[in-house]
């Protein structure tokens, strides 16, 4: 009885690996934040509904190998999932039970994203502009599997401090709006205008370079790879424990 449920929030930075990254660019990190419940099953499994919203961004700049690509991105994500925490030691404001534990968890979130880069002074929003010539603008709505570690230390029986680092899994390649090839860029151009054809192809505006250097078909990127983002986070939670009245109130907690 009691000492179940929690409530709590969280903050710290999130980040992105995919096809302008080929691993985590520290400086691209963004602040991140959250609100979450956490619902404890017994001393050792927590179920974690939770909100979280955060950036990610990455930049051909970046990587001198990628200079002539030219790309870059920037994306809102907004997430809502649901995890299980297995706690390695028996956790909780009882008896018999740890105050710190080391922890992992895996579950499964929806997430929202809108890729957008700035061009002329002026950010458009990348998907509606079909920027590797596909037909159908990929979901700006998909599903991720967050997994990951973290640390809880419970500081009295109503507060716990926390941290994590999760990845999320994900099932598209188009977090950065490169996936494919390069479209036939005069087709590009009057199909979805001259923004779109100047979005797909950037090199031209690397110095030294007067013209697009692509031709249609060329790899712009790795359908074979899929994007990833990743939360690393800084909890607090309140548990709330059970009103007992004096004089029924025990005096022993036992443990659930």
């Amino acid at each position: 009885m009691g000492q179940k449920w929690e409530v709590g929030g969280m903050l710290g930075a999130s980040n992105y690996n995919g096809d302008l990254a080929r691993e985590i660019v520290l400086k691209e990190s963004h602040l991140a934040g959250g609100v979450f419940f956490r619902y404890n099953l017994g001393k050792y499994f927590s179920l974690k509904p939770a909100l979280q919203i955060g950036k990610i961004s990455g930049s051909d700049k970046n990587y001198s190998e990628n200079k002539y690509r030219n790309l870059s991105f920037k994306s809102n994500i907004s997430e809502i999932s649901t995890v299980m925490e297995f706690n390695f030691r028996p956790f909780g404001a009882r008896v018999r039970t740890e105050n710190f534990t080391p922890y992992v968890q895996l579950g499964i979130a929806a997430f929202r994203f809108n890729p957008k880069a700035e061009y002329n002074g002026d950010e458009f929003a990348l998907r509606n502009l079909h920027t590797e010539g596909q037909s159908k603008a990929y979901k700006p709505v998909q599903i991720s599997i967050p997994f990951g570690m973290g640390l809880k230390w419970a500081i009295n029986n109503n507060i716990t401090f926390g941290f994590e680092f999760v990845y999320r899994k994900t099932f598209t390649d188009y977090l950065d709006d490169v996936s494919k090839n390069y479209p036939d860029l005069t087709v590009q151009s009057k199909t979805y205008g001259p923004v779109s054809a100047a979005l797909s192809d950037r090199s031209g505006e690397v110095e030294g370079v007067t013209s697009p250097r692509s031709t249609q078909n060329d790899m712009r990127g790795d359908p074979g790879l899929k994007d990833w983002y990743v939360f690393s986070m800084f909890s607090f939670s309140y548990r709330f424990t059970p009103i007992v009245c004096w004089p029924n109130k025990p005096s022993v907690i036992w443990d659930y």
